[in-house]
């Protein structure tokens, strides 16, 4: 493990002890801390309720592709709508940007890379902050990609004191995709009046997915021809998409005794719960450490569903529903 920023922690003590003027005040209840961490200088915020000693603090972890530290889509800010929510109940957290939202994208690279290293410097500058009293409870909440990886990043850090998943899967990455691509297929076929399972031309998903799936990445010569000149697919290397579904999620869950939380919103479009939510109880079946909430007629972002917008639900102007934050404190708060 690399070592962390010195820089800050020492910044940090004098902060514990002086309010430092870039605290910034919320008449709502909270303050919130500008930060950079690790050797990549990511850029996030730690937000503190006010008049709350040593509170239980949840390091987020974004989902695919590169966002800022709000986690912003479109018309969405679903980090920041979650800190604000959590502060205001009691609860610290961090956010912080993707490492590669601030630095370019490699022709390479893998999990470890773009999410996880980047988690392991988070929880490790917290587990410094508890020690010094600021804080109490580690958690890790993580929506989608990062609600997958979070059951891999519990199993490695014993800071660790309980895991919320947001529109994640046990399940493989390539079998997500290939969920996904059916579903794709069934609504294209739909709407073109073709009996489901007729194959409908301009989806290539499938295909991609099967290149994908053949391509050892550990033997790919760097000047590969795939799509772009480079060993992309799905707007990733694959190398990277190789190693999301290497982390073995459902194989590790037996070892983890920490108490998870499985939220999941009924229309999501992405992580499909007939398959994705299924499996998360299918894997906790028979063991008490897990808690599982279904929200009627939330989308990818639990935010309302719209019917019209279809995939582009992020481009709407939304707010995560304020029951999923106030499920999520309760549960860290311990209704567990």
């Amino acid at each position: 493990m690399r070592r962390i920023s010195t820089i800050f922690l020492a910044f940090l003590l004098v902060w514990a002890v002086v309010p430092m003027p870039n605290i910034h005040a919320n008449p709502t209840g909270f303050t919130e801390l500008s930060m950079t961490f690790g050797p990549y200088n990511l850029y996030g915020r730690l937000t503190l309720p006010k008049n709350a000693a040593q509170p239980p603090v949840a390091i987020l972890i974004q989902g695919s592709g590169q966002a800022n530290y709000n986690s912003a889509f479109g018309g969405m800010t679903i980090f920041r709508d979650i800190a604000h929510g959590l502060a205001q109940r009691g609860i610290a957290s961090v956010r912080f940007n993707k490492r590669y939202y601030q630095h370019p994208l490699p022709a390479r690279m893998t999990i470890h890379d773009e999410t996880l290293d980047d988690i392991s410097y988070a929880i490790n500058l917290a587990a410094r902050w508890r020690s010094l009293g600021v804080v109490g409870d580690i958690y890790i909440i993580g929506f989608s990609q990062g609600g997958i990886v979070a059951p891999y990043v519990a199993y490695h850090h014993p800071q660790v004191a309980g895991v919320v998943s947001m529109a994640g899967s046990p399940r493989g990455f390539f079998d997500i995709v290939e969920s996904q691509a059916g579903f794709l297929r069934h609504q294209a076929a739909a709407r073109a009046g073709l009996p489901d399972g007729v194959p409908v031309p301009g989806l290539p998903v499938g295909f991609l997915l099967e290149r994908i799936m053949a391509i050892n990445e550990n033997t790919l010569p760097r000047t590969y021809n795939f799509l772009n000149n480079q060993a992309m697919a799905l707007g990733f290397p694959i190398s990277f998409l190789h190693s999301v579904n290497n982390l073995n999620i459902a194989g590790l869950l037996p070892y983890i005794d920490v108490p998870f939380l499985i939220l999941q919103g009924s229309e999501d479009l992405q992580i499909l719960a007939d398959y994705c939510f299924v499996a998360w109880q299918e894997l906790f079946y028979g063991r008490d450490n897990a808690t599982f909430i279904l929200y009627q007629g939330l989308n990818h972002f639990f935010a309302p569903h719209r019917p019209n917008l279809g995939y582009s639900q992020s481009r709407a102007r939304a707010r995560v529903d304020a029951l999923v934050i106030r499920d999520i404190a309760g549960w860290i708060l311990g209704d567990k």
